[in-house]
């Protein structure tokens, strides 16, 4: 099959998809044999200022690191044959799971309106806009939903909609400002959610099934189709379903009021009814928003926003902030016979948001450099005194990286925490044991290669000296090289590995593969030092 349907740059092509209105997409398989989705879009980019914005945003798609989100690989823009690269996601889409079974029971949806609402809320604070939201394009995987096929090349075809008459996007599922020839901002991502979730509930669209312009005309008179929506879940359709885009709620806000929302209904002891019995919290923390509503005009992060961008995405997925209240308002009013998850849904379009007082920031990079600090302070002092030991320590940190990963994907089954950690260390020793056999031979035979062709090349004299080892420089820079090789191939082999093992933290694997390497390289330069002393 992938001599028939040929190649794209270096990624084979071995089954097609899926077909639309911007392209194709493809399962492809890249030279690592790694499985891809491969959308190949449907004209090239010739407009320099569209082919500068879509780059802009595939870079900044490329920085989105969230679970509920298909994450971009690679692009090429520029050729004949414009393509974007996305991780593959085996699993049906919401379409299909609604026509087959029929409406989602209520808890199952509320937690995908949830997940939804906070994958978009942390590409909407990385400054993006899917533009493309609806069920079509909501895979159910196993870690799941997650939100795909981003219409980046609607940024390219946005400048041909007046000349050709004709509309981009699904007409049930667009905002009504696309209608009159407005940008698409984050509020039209927030109305196609609305109409995602009403779908999910009734598994009917949810402005009808007649022509686009009937569609249209439905959408623009706010007719939507909201019979059998579960009533907690009605205030946010509402809302976010509001034909002015400067009203409706933020994604930040409707992931942060559906986490309360799913809380409520999935506690066995907060059951819906005025009958429930309830524990006395009087002091509970209350979940409040991070941002505010923000009008259409502020839809868009300016460009260069750059970490702060970042750090904003990591404080959107979560959605809010925890902040001591003396009463939770859900209870005033389940004390007045009124549902806890009515009662949260009620509050979604009334709350004032509240400014945070501290950022939730998530541990790992930083904290990884720091115990590759502390790790490289010994291996530096041993490594001057004995040159060869960098590769001694290269090869251990190579085997723990392999180790770790491994130990991970072994217990990746195990529904309990517990029984997770339990299980990986007792199978860590066996697990180091064998991985400080198998990097003898990958990556340890081709970084020898590298180390020696450099020691070689070093030493200049066309021969290795009879006594090599004693070469203090010559072995230390034999040795960076070695460590360079070894992390690269480890990187890489983490970052298959966590294409299939959401949870795995990737960056501090990568970071740890970094020591020997970095210990030669400080090796170096303290020899430089000693040197010029």
């Amino acid at each position: 099959m992938a001599g028939r349907l040929g190649r794209v740059g270096p990624y084979v092509l071995l089954e097609r998809l899926g077909r639309g209105g911007m392209g194709e997409v493809y399962l492809a398989a890249s030279r690592r044999g790694e499985r891809v989705a491969l959308k190949l879009l449907r004209d090239p980019v010739d407009d320099p200022a569209a082919r500068l914005r879509l780059e802009r945003e595939v870079r900044a798609l490329r920085r989105v690191n969230s679970l509920h989100v298909a994450k971009v690989l690679d692009a090429h823009l520029s050729g004949d044959r414009p393509y974007l690269v996305m991780e593959y996601i085996e699993g049906e889409t919401l379409l299909e799971a609604v026509r087959r079974g029929g409406p989602l029971p209520e808890p199952e949806l509320i937690r995908l309106a949830q997940r939804l609402a906070a994958a978009l809320a942390v590409i909407h604070a990385a400054g993006i806009v899917h533009r493309d939201v609806k069920p079509a394009n909501v895979l159910l995987a196993e870690r799941g939903p997650v939100l795909i096929d981003f219409g980046i090349a609607q940024v390219v075809d946005a400048t041909r909609v007046t000349e050709t008459g004709t509309f981009l996007g699904t007409p049930g599922y667009s905002a009504p400002e696309l209608f009159a020839n407005q940008p698409a901002g984050q509020p039209a991502d927030v109305h196609a959610w609305a109409a995602t979730v009403a779908f999910a509930a009734t598994g009917r669209p949810t402005f009808g099934e007649g022509s686009a312009e009937a569609q249209m005309y439905a959408i623009l008179n706010g007719k939507a189709d909201l019979a059998g929506v579960p009533p907690a879940l009605l205030p946010l359709i509402r809302a976010a379903l509001h034909r002015d885009p400067a009203r409706r709620p933020t994604a930040a806000v409707l992931a942060d009021r559906l986490a309360r929302l799913a809380r409520a209904v999935g506690d066995p002891q907060r059951r819906i009814g005025p009958a429930a019995v309830r524990p006395a919290r009087p002091h509970r923390p209350v979940r409040v928003p991070v941002r505010p509503t923000v009008p259409a005009a502020r839809e868009r992060q300016p460009e260069g926003a750059g970490q702060a961008a970042e750090e904003r995405a990591l404080r959107a997925e979560g959605g809010a902030v925890a902040l001591a209240r003396p009463r939770d308002p859900a209870d005033r009013r389940a004390r007045a016979g009124e549902s806890p998850a009515e009662a949260v849904a009620q509050e979604a379009t009334a709350a004032e948001p509240v400014e945070p007082t501290k950022r939730l920031r998530r541990p790992g990079g930083h904290a990884a450099l720091a115990v590759l600090a502390l790790l490289a302070v010994p291996g530096v002092v041993v490594s001057v005194i004995y040159p060869l030991a960098t590769f001694a320590i290269t090869a251990a940190s190579s085997a723990v990286v392999r180790a770790l990963w491994v130990g991970h994907w072994l217990v990746r089954r195990r529904s309990s925490p517990r029984t997770r950690l339990v299980l990986r260390a007792l199978t860590f020793p066996l697990l180091l044991a064998g991985s400080l056999v198998t990097v003898v031979c990958w990556p340890g035979l081709p970084a020898a290669i590298a180390g020696f062709a450099t020691l070689w090349a070093v030493t200049g004299t066309g021969q290795l000296p009879p006594e090599w080892w004693t070469q203090v420089m010559p072995v230390t820079i034999a040795g960076f090289a070695f460590g360079a090789v070894s992390a690269l191939i480890i990187g890489r082999e983490v970052e298959r590995a966590g294409a299939s093992l959401p949870a795995l933290r990737r960056t501090d694997l990568r970071t740890l593969a970094l020591l020997g390497g970095f210990v030669a390289l400080c090796s170096l330069a303290v020899q430089a030092v000693s040197l010029v002393v």
